[in-house]
This record gives C-alpha cells, structure tokens and sequence, in this order.
C-alpha cells in the first residue's frame, strides 16, 4: 500500500493505492492520519479510490482513524470507496461514524457544512 498527501485549499488529501490489509497498510495508515492530526490539520480527505482491497484490520484503522479525528476535534471524510467497501461499512453501521463523499468536490465542500 502507498500513501501520498499533498495539500488543497485547507484541507490535506491522502491518496491510498493498493490493498488496505493486517501488516501492509492499516497501521501505516493510522500512523499517517495521527501525524496530520498532530500537525495540527483539521481536515484530511483519505482517497480510496484505488484501494484494491480491505479486510477487518484495514477496516479497523479506517475506524480509528475517524475516531481519532473526531475525538480531537478535526473532520476526515472518506473519498470514493469501492462499492464493496460501502457495503462493508454500512453491513457493519459504520457509515454512522464515516462520511462519505463521492468527489473531491464534494468532500472538500462537506467540510464547510456540518
């Protein structure tokens, strides 16, 4: 899995590319969404659009990851996820924590909008 962010207006995008999965990507991915916050930015778009696959544990540090931002006051939107992983996310009621967005349009937009 990679992880590369660059900067849009106030918000900072992350694109992933590869497999979301235990020990290839969901702690780099918590690492990553840790650090932002830490860097003191309020909102970080994650990019999945080309995540290839996600299993329990990349499920997991998705999760985490919006709670950690949540509980620091910051707001992370999920960008374009495959269709499997919305239905994951919402088998599993999760899309009450996580807020999708189909663009990056839309996502930067939501951050404006409660």
């Amino acid at each position: 899995m990679t992880l590369e962010e660059r900067v849009v207006g106030s918000a900072v995008v992350v694109d992933i590319s590869g497999r979301l999965v235990l020990d290839d990507g969901d702690s780099a991915l918590k690492e990553k969404v840790n650090a932002l916050l830490k860097l003191g930015n309020l909102r970080v778009v994650l990019n999945v659009a080309e995540v290839s696959y996600v299993d329990s544990a990349g499920l997991g540090a998705l999760v985490s990851s919006f709670l950690a931002a949540k509980n620091q006051g910051c707001a992370l939107r999920l960008l374009s996820p495959s269709k499997r992983l919305q239905d994951l996310l919402a088998m599993s009621r999760l899309l009450t924590i996580v807020r999708v967005c189909e663009s990056e349009e839309q996502a930067l937009a939501s951050f404006e909008t409660p």
